[in-house]
């Protein structure tokens, strides 16, 4: 979704201001300031603007308009010239403590936070968007969960936040995507955005389904070994198999805890015999981690060869 285009600065607005004569609440009020940026519900920012042109070129021109015009008009040396943005004062203040030699403060929202990274990217600013990624990745917990991945998801096709937009399809596929499933879910977003989302799951349950044997040739999968009836040769365990070619139909399987349920389901009862399976209960953790290792790096590597469209698959 293309995201809104840059509010100019007005002749109206982009006149001189005294400090102390505002009638607008000040944000930053920075003693050697010669810019304010002005939000859209009249909140200022009294900046450096060498801050601030170095970080977005489109920036740099509305700031500069901004300057050619002030000095055109009015000789005032104390005067400041203005310019307004289209941005809240709350979102363009976070926007700033990532530009500006402050501790950088991200939103306490979802929303706000998406609407921040969707500024940094309107306006641009490359380096920003990188340190308010760097960011939210350090939130604990995460700001993309399996709970919200389908609301960050519609939050970021709305701001055209493609990076985010992936991320949190991925997550979802932490879910099954069904209409029993979206019951009460289906108003979170646009319905050409969630068949998007649905082509995409199918696809890629295709894509691992389409690749499995790889894995199961694979050494992590085949060191997983055990004497599953008591009397025949070591085998390669029916349990496992069972579960990663589940996997391929419902990702969703594609978890820890998921793993260690079946796991725990064949050591406790293993058909016909209905006895438990020792070989199995005595798996040392190293040789767990090493197949889990193996399974993650095969289900990245086919993830991220299938794209939102069809047509960003990658062979």
């Amino acid at each position: 979704m293309a995201t809104p285009p840059l509010e100019q600065a007005s002749s109206s607005e982009s006149s001189v201001s005294d400090r102390g004569t505002s009638s607008t609440e000040t944000l930053f009020d920075d003693p050697d300031a010669d810019i304010i940026l002005r939000s859209r519900d009249d909140l200022d920012c009294r900046v450096q603007k060498v801050f601030l042109v170095k970080s977005s070129p489109l920036l740099n021109g509305l700031i500069q308009a901004a300057s050619d015009h002030s000095a055109a008009h009015v000789g005032a040396r104390e005067a400041l010239p203005i310019v307004r943005l289209s941005e809240r004062g709350t979102i363009l203040h976070n926007l700033l403590t990532f530009l500006l030699p402050v501790t950088p403060v991200l939103p306490l929202t979802l929303e706000e936070t998406m609407e921040l990274l969707s500024v940094a990217q309107k306006y641009e600013m490359s380096h920003a968007l990188d340190h308010i990624r760097g960011s939210v990745a350090l939130k604990d917990p995460p700001l993309v969960r399996k709970d919200n991945a389908l609301r960050v998801y519609s939050l970021a096709q709305k701001y055209g936040l493609r990076r985010e937009v992936v991320q949190a399809a991925r997550i979802t596929l932490k879910s099954t995507l069904t209409i029993e499933d979206l019951q009460g879910k289906l108003d979170l977003m646009p319905g050409d955005n969630l068949y998007e989302l649905w082509g995409y799951h199918q696809r890629v349950q295709a894509n691992l389904a389409r690749n499995i044997n790889e894995f199961r040739g694979s050494a992590a999968y085949t060191m997983l070994k055990c004497l599953d009836d008591g009397a025949t040769p070591v085998k390669t365990r029916t349990w496992i198999d069972h579960f990663v070619v589940s996997m391929t139909s419902k990702p969703s399987l594609f978890d820890l805890p998921e793993f260690q349920s079946a796991l725990a389901q064949h050591v406790c009862h293993v058909p016909p015999v209905k006895r438990g399976c020792l070989s199995c209960a005595y798996l040392s953790i190293q040789t767990i981690d090493k197949f889990w290792m193996g399974l993650t790096t095969f289900v990245h590597a086919n993830m991220e060869k299938v794209g939102l469209r069809h047509d960003d698959y990658v062979a």
